[in-house]
């Protein structure tokens, strides 16, 4: 199998965080927001904020990708948008889930000394994962954080209640095929229908049919481009499952590292076909955030090859990235035998080529590009073409 070139975005992210400089960079994307969220609300319970900064500052490329490149660290961000319009509770509930996943990651995760300090919150019962199955009391009540000695405990109603990492990484860590991830409710309600194009609700059971198919999936991703599927496993933090009717996968930016799943059965080829897709969708966006690649407006007014309505040609310029990997897939799929059904690949492959050629059309006729953008299309004209 060809070498991975590093210089050739089409290709599979690197293990090795320090040879990312477009992950490097998100970190400091989110470095960047979490210092606009601490500047424009001083007077808040924040001053943890900027001490998880300054240490966020100093860590190494590793340590800021294990804290920052996290999906509830860019759900955090997003849900800063609507500060204003909350409640002192949700106001407080914000920030102290921000004080949980942001800086006590830092304690736990990247081991730095803390200084002494005290903060208060004020959030409900349902927000202290220590807490949970209690009290079924919803009144809030007051937590009283204290760092002494480089140990965090925490105090509410005269309790002490201590923490360690094995709490910290139960709270914050699920398996990689899941229904389960604690920030789900949080990210719906942001969401709207519209925007996801469905209601959503998260299944209550994985059943073992459609987990078996789905680690067969990654394992067949795994024996034909063992690349990707270490960008998969480095890059995807969760495979979430929720409940049909709904679209068969996507990925959403503002929980950046999660692949949605709709809980139905389909073939092995096709969910790894699907993962390859939204996993690029991920990739891209990396890319994309680091670096500038298309500088068209947002307006919806171009024919897709993959949608019924019209879209922008940022959607455009998406699709083909993620098609040619998927193409990409189904070559190697061909060329190394890894199933038996060839018509179904030839077909595949006819099918996405073909789609291919209108979308890169498209971007060609259309699009104004960045340099990295016009080296991208390039790249993608020389897969569809070979």
């Amino acid at each position: 199998m060809k070498a991975i070139d590093f210089k050739n975005l089409l290709t599979p992210a690197s293990l090795d965080i320090n040879s990312d400089v477009h992950k490097q960079l998100l970190s400091f994307r989110n470095i960047k927001a979490l210092e606009l969220i601490f500047h424009l609300n001083k007077a808040e319970n924040l001053k943890w904020l900027g001490g998880a900064i300054k240490i966020l500052r100093n860590c190494n490329a590793v340590e800021r990708d294990i804290v920052l490149n996290k999906p509830y660290v860019y759900l955090w961000i997003e849900k800063h948008k609507n500060f204003s319009s909350m409640d002192d509770i949700e106001k407080q509930t914000w920030i102290w889930n921000g004080f949980l996943h942001i800086f006590l990651q830092l304690k736990y995760k990247v081991n730095v000394t803390l200084e002494d300090f005290e903060l208060r919150f004020s959030v409900k019962p349902k927000d202290l994962f220590f807490m949970k199955g209690l009290t079924e009391n919803q009144d809030p009540k007051e937590i009283m954080v204290i760092s002494e000695n480089n140990h965090i405990t925490f105090e509410v109603e005269k309790e002490i209640y201590k923490v360690n990492g094995e709490d910290l990484y139960k709270l914050s860590n699920n398996p990689f095929i899941t229904n389960e991830v604690f920030w789900f409710e949080e990210y719906v309600n942001i969401a709207t229908s519209a925007e996801l194009r469905m209601n959503m609700g998260i299944t209550e059971i994985v059943s073992e049919e459609i987990k078996e198919t789905f680690e067969e999936a990654l394992q067949l991703i795994k024996n034909t481009w063992p690349e990707m599927f270490d960008e998969i496993d480095k890059n995807i933090e969760n495979i979430v499952f929720f409940n049909p009717p709904g679209l068969p996968f996507f990925s959403d930016f503002r929980v950046h590292g999660i692949i949605f799943a709709c809980h139905v059965t389909r073939p092995v080829v096709k969910v790894a076909e699907w993962l390859i897709h939204e996993a690029s969708h991920g990739r891209l966006n990396t890319l994309m955030c680091a670096r500038p690649h298309i500088f068209n407006d947002m307006k919806p007014i171009y024919r897709s090859p993959w949608r019924d309505e019209l879209r922008p040609l940022y959607g455009i310029y998406h699709g083909c990235f993620v098609h040619c990997r998927v193409l990409h897939f189904y070559q190697l799929l061909k060329q190394n035998r890894s199933i038996n059904n060839y018509e179904l690949i030839n077909e595949e492959i006819d099918r996405i080529r073909e789609e291919l050629q209108l979308g890169l059309s498209t971007i060609k006729d259309h699009a104004s590009l960045s340099p990295d953008g016009e080296t991208l299309i390039h790249d993608m004209h020389d897969l569809v073409k070979g």
